[in-house]
């Protein structure tokens, strides 16, 4: 919008100029590309490459416990009475976690997310993933609740207590595939090493439409990449991330 407003500002003060009627429609291709399955692909390609779930045990590397990192979730009230549900990015991380849980047969899973808003979110995101793991088949003790985390800075801070509560020395981090290498490299360099497993990007009973057709999921999915690569660049100027280990 901001792009937008300027080439319009310059478009009235230099009607004769042709560049800012060639950048509107830079603009508009842009934004074009962004909404549909190939531009959100290669976006969270950028972000993702080289990530992927994990297949067996071995991967896990020793892990006895899977952290889900939450990633949305909307509530509302009305008459006194407060109902939430989980993005779909929520959603599938959680899935992905319950998933995990049972392949490594892991001993808890622990579900890390606080109320970021106030105004917005009236339940704790924790809360709505633990309902979730359970309906996937995890076993309501074994699913234990960071209520504090509001940001991925905070994840390696109030999960740490936890962690040790429990005696974890190796986890699996389940997050999405645009959020990967920041939490990752977060959790790096607050002294951790999680292995880690993606989530889907869509639910698998969706079709994928064609690769030049604009969509909603697309436009989502290009969005939360756009988000990361900024807040990338955020944290590396306050230097919140470490550097990725060594090929193993």
């Amino acid at each position: 919008m901001l792009l937008g407003l300027a080439i319009a500002f310059w478009w009235w003060r230099r009607p004769a100029s042709a560049a800012p009627r060639r950048l509107l429609v830079a603009l508009v291709a842009i934004f074009y590309v962004a909404t549909t399955p190939v531009g959100a692909a290669l976006l969270v390609f950028g972000l993702g490459h080289g990530l992927r779930p994990i297949e067996t045990p071995s991967q896990a590397r020793g892990a006895d416990a899977v952290v889900v990192l939450g990633g949305g979730v909307e509530t509302v009230r009305a008459n006194g009475v407060v109902l939430g549900y989980l993005s779909t990015t929520s959603a599938l991380r959680t899935l992905e976690g319950a998933r995990v849980f049972k392949l490594i047969g892991a001993r808890i899973v622990i579900v890390s997310g606080g109320i970021a808003n106030s105004k917005l979110e009236l339940r704790p995101e924790s809360e709505l993933m633990r309902d979730a793991l359970v309906t996937a088949g995890v076993p309501a003790e074994r699913v234990v609740q960071d209520r504090e985390a509001k940001t991925t800075h905070d994840h390696p801070r109030t999960l740490r207590p936890i962690l040790e509560e429990h005696h974890v020395r190796q986890f699996v981090v389940v997050t999405s595939r645009q959020h990967m290498r920041r939490a990752l490299a977060v959790f790096r360099a607050a002294g951790f090493d999680p292995v880690p497993s993606i989530s889907p990007l869509r639910s698998d009973q969706l079709d994928v439409p064609p690769l030049l057709l604009p969509n909603d999921d697309s436009l989502m999915l290009s969005n939360q990449a756009l988000y990361d690569y900024v807040a990338l660049a955020d944290y590396w100027w306050r230097g919140w991330l470490a550097p990725a280990p060594a090929s193993r």
